[in-house]
């Protein structure tokens, strides 16, 4: 069974296309290069600390969104 039943990238990558932000755009909030904000993206999984800034900086809970895809797959 797949630990990650979401791919966290595709999620951000989503919210950013949602709020009409660019990835460049992104990268500055976080503080880190582009190609490294690339990396996130591609992610299947991110580390909790990562997520929780991601979360903080698009204003969007991805948490949630993680703990009610498993909610899902757990019934």
């Amino acid at each position: 069974m797949n630990p990650y039943p979401t791919h966290v990238g595709s999620l951000v990558r989503a919210e950013l296309s949602r709020q009409n932000q660019t990835v460049t755009w992104l990268a500055e909030q976080l503080g880190i290069q582009r190609t490294n904000c690339y990396r996130i993206l591609n992610a299947q999984s991110v580390h909790t600390s990562v997520l929780e800034k991601l979360s903080v900086t698009l204003q969007h809970d991805f948490f949630a969104d993680y703990s009610s895809h498993m909610n899902k797959h757990l019934k």
